[in-house]
């Protein structure tokens, strides 16, 4: 189907594409003599696959046309899939026809069906993968846990969704996780790894170690196992847990330590891996 009203006002030659365009009985046109664009209110597109399934859509409260560009106010998007919908909104979005992307801009909110929100300031839509992504902070937001981090990026389709470097994860009912390098979130297998220096915090203590995936139960969301892997330091009060593994169940709130595990519990040594410790936090803090 072609953009057959765009076509027809910028006397452009039609092009066969999946995308139909819908113009509201309010819309106006202004043309410039350098620009030739097209102001429309109530503005809609459809995007459909080849056999004529509607794969999503895109509305704006009004819209400014310009050559491949079209530039919306008060965007609203749905992304269709197998497994659900996707809702998109922001202040406004440019929407690029030939690379079958959108620029949101402004209060970027990304919400799926089942209730995960992911929520920035200015991202990428692609539409062909209905993959958002962003370089900007991000907070992303589900059922009993809250993330946030810089740069990030969501996917529709195989329900994944990512952030990138500073990431800060809490959980209820009072778990706290940071990491430095990436999060990583595979809805469907119900899985997250956190990369990079990484420190989790309860009223138990502090664990510190390279990675740490974390295993939740499908139905209730809540955490079932961690496994923590690669300098793992366990604290607390004063003493040390060191090993090269560590396995959480939840089932049994016990804790299997693989590795040659060790307990540190001698003044002096306690005290040069403390000044360790917080002489890594103040180097990698700069």
């Amino acid at each position: 189907m072609c953009l057959t009203v765009v076509v027809f006002v910028l006397l452009l030659k039609p092009q066969k594409d999946n995308v139909g365009t819908k113009l509201s009985d309010t819309a106006k046109t202004d043309q410039t003599d350098m620009d030739i664009q097209q102001k429309v209110m109530a503005f809609t597109i459809d995007g459909r696959s080849s056999k004529g399934a509607k794969q999503w859509q895109l509305k704006g409260q009004s819209a400014e046309i310009q050559e491949d560009e079209i530039h919306l106010n008060q965007l609203e998007a749905v992304a269709y899939s197998e497994k659900g919908t996707v809702n998109i909104t922001s202040n406004k979005g440019i929407y690029r026809k030939t690379k079958g992307e959108v620029e949101l801009l402004g209060e970027v909110k990304v919400r799926s069906e089942e209730g995960t929100t992911l929520e920035t300031e200015r991202a990428i839509w692609v539409q062909g993968s209905k993959e958002v992504t962003t370089e900007d902070f991000v907070f992303i937001k589900r059922q009993g846990m809250t993330a946030a981090g810089v740069g990030g990026r969501a996917n529709a389709d195989d329900n994944t969704a990512a952030l990138y470097k500073s990431v800060t994860v809490t959980m209820e009912p009072a778990t706290r996780v940071d990491c430095d390098g990436a999060l990583e979130v595979e809805y469907n297998n119900n899985r997250a790894v956190f990369h990079k220096n990484v420190r989790v915090r309860d009223k138990e203590g502090i664990l510190f170690a390279d990675k740490l995936t974390i295993d939740f139960d499908s139905e209730t969301q809540e955490v079932v196992q961690g496994t923590a892997e690669g300098n793992v330091k366990i604290k607390r009060g004063k003493s040390y847990t060191l090993s090269q593994k560590a396995v959480y169940t939840e089932s049994t709130k016990s804790a299997e330590l693989l590795g040659r595990p060790r307990i540190i519990i001698d003044p002096e040594e306690l005290a040069e891996l403390e000044k360790r410790e917080n002489k890594k936090s103040f180097i990698e803090g700069i």
